[in-house]
């Protein structure tokens, strides 16, 4: 699957770049490859649902709650084209997003021994359950969650957002026409010397509360903003904040030498050719 998603990925960031995108009926090789990298997409997703239409069982996790769930009016169900959308748009949203967060984490704490040292003596402090960190730890973990902001300010996996407007507007002087796209980026704002002292730096920090005085509310912004926030940022922090902290009690992840890491900004921030680390036993 991974390899279908990077493929689906490269060419959607591909058409969207594209001045005069061909359609996607038209046969030509990018075209082909997308759409056997969407096949075999939909058929491990579908024969996912499928299981579990057979299997009918509640396994508390979303997939369960999804064909459980009943419209109100008529007491039908999801289909499974609408199941199949709902969880791709995990699997994208939910999990590629989560996957290069918590990668440029790891990849910048092997940079920064300081910080990890820092990083390690809270979780060695804090109480340890059966299978690591769980949601309940999550008020514990401060200077872990300052890391995890951080990294997220540094290479935002939403590295780019797009609105489109419904009517004529202007933004700071300049007119925007109906039907035109605006792109905002976390990372370009990330990086701002005018909001951000050496904004270059991995500096874990800046998030502490009293460091975040005074910052403008949109120089951060990594699930973007307003009415449009991510639905799932709650659930993305926490679920990379206990990961972070599993990870980190039990296990120092370090860069392999002469491997090096690139930016490949496709519909995510991704790391090229990928982060080759070595795992250590702490």
């Amino acid at each position: 699957m991974g390899g279908a998603l990077q493929v689906v990925l490269h060419h959607t960031i591909e058409k969207l770049a594209a001045l005069f995108p061909l359609p996607g009926a038209v046969p030509t090789p990018k075209n082909l490859r997308f759409r056997a990298a969407l096949r075999a997409l939909d058929r491990v997703v579908l024969s996912l649902i499928a299981e579990r239409r057979r299997d009918g069982a509640d396994r508390g996790d979303l997939l369960s709650m999804l064909l459980a769930a009943r419209d109100e009016d008529t007491g039908e169900g999801l289909t499974d084209q609408q199941l199949r959308d709902e969880v791709m748009t995990l699997l994208l949203a939910g999990h590629e997003t989560t996957a290069m967060g918590l990668s440029w984490t790891f990849y910048l704490l092997s940079l920064h021994p300081g910080a990890r040292r820092a990083l390690e003596k809270e979780l060695d402090a804090a109480p340890a359950g059966g299978n690591g960190a769980a949601a309940e730890d999550l008020h514990r973990l401060r200077y872990t969650r300052m890391v995890l902001d951080e990294a997220l300010r540094l290479f935002p996996p939403a590295w780019v957002v797009t609105r489109s407007a419904d009517a004529d507007d202007e933004i700071g002087g300049f007119a925007i026409p109906a039907g035109s796209r605006v792109l905002v980026s976390p990372y370009v704002t990330h990086h701002d010397p005018a909001l951000w002292d050496d904004p270059e730096g991995f500096d874990p920090e800046r998030f502490a509360p009293e460091a975040q005085e005074g910052r403008p509310r949109y120089a951060y912004f990594p699930f973007g903003g307003g009415p449009h926030l991510c639905i799932g940022a709650g659930f993305a922090i926490m679920e990379a904040t206990i990961v972070l902290a599993t990870v980190g009690r039990r296990l120092r992840l370090d860069l392999e030498p002469g491997r090096p890491v690139a930016i490949d900004p496709l519909v995510t921030l991704r790391p090229k050719p990928g982060i080759w680390m070595t795992a250590r036993p702490r």
